[in-house]
C-alpha cells in the first residue's frame, strides 16, 4: 500500500471540487485552482457556508494559515 502525501491528494483535486473548513468557522467550497507549500489556496467558482448562509464568492485566494483543513469534495 503506497501513502501519499497531503499535498499530493491536493495535487490530484486540481481542477475538481473541495471544501476547506476556516478557523472562523465557515466553510469554503471551490474547483482547486492552484496551491502552494504554505497552503495557500486559489479557488474559482467559491461559496462560502456559515451559520445556515450561503455567499457566492467567485475567485478567491484564501491564506493557508486560515485553513484548519482541506478534503476533496465527494460528488
Amino acid at each position: 500500500m503506497t501513502s501519499a502525501r497531503p499535498l499530493d491528494v491536493l495535487d490530484k483535486a486540481k481542477g475538481k471540487r473541495i471544501i476547506l473548513r476556516l478557523k472562523n468557522g465557515s466553510e469554503v467550497t471551490g474547483v482547486l485552482q492552484a496551491f502552494d507549500l504554505h497552503l495557500n489556496i486559489w479557488l474559482e467558482d467559491a461559496e462560502e457556508r456559515k451559520d445556515d448562509k450561503v455567499v457566492k464568492l467567485g475567485s478567491v485566494l484564501l491564506r493557508g494559515d486560515t485553513i484548519i483543513f482541506a478534503s476533496p469534495a465527494t460528488e
